[in-house]
């Protein structure tokens, strides 16, 4: 289920996991790990782009990543309109390894979307925007 996508959007999707996966093991904290990056990157895109932005933004990546494949069937869900992602479900449907190449993919998706509407430099400060205030202000508190 591997998509065509630049290296840097690779590399984006791959950090956009690591960076809640790190010391996570088992099931259910990897799969509770991947659900925190899902969520990370739909609340720091729906401030950006406003809900249904990102809806229909999430719409067109999840056409880009083979939504016929098993792994989408246990993790994607509908909600009045909206698509929502259950990532421990699929986690536990389908496994971690699996579920993580579909969010990378997912993830990749959407950096290429976005990087050809506004720019890869944007898509990188609309996503690591979070992360960067984090360390910033943990640099404070010390």
């Amino acid at each position: 289920m591997t998509i065509q996508g630049s290296a840097e959007s690779r590399r984006m999707a791959r950090h956009l996991l690591q960076r809640e996966m790190a010391g996570a093991t088992g099931e259910a904290a990897v799969g509770a790990a991947m659900q925190r990056a899902y969520g990370r990157v739909s609340e720091s895109l729906s401030r950006a782009v406003g809900e249904d932005g990102y809806t229909a933004l999430l719409t067109r990546a999840l056409t880009r990543v083979q939504p016929e494949q098993p792994v989408w069937k246990h993790i994607r869900r509908a909600d009045a309109g909206r698509i929502r992602l259950d990532v421990a479900a699929g986690v536990r449907g389908q496994g971690a390894q699996a579920v993580d190449q579909a969010l990378e993919e997912l993830f990749v998706a959407i950096v290429d979307i976005l990087s050809d509407l506004i720019g890869a430099d944007m898509v990188r400060n609309l996503l690591t925007h979070d992360e960067r205030r984090h360390t910033r202000d943990n640099g404070r508190r010390q």
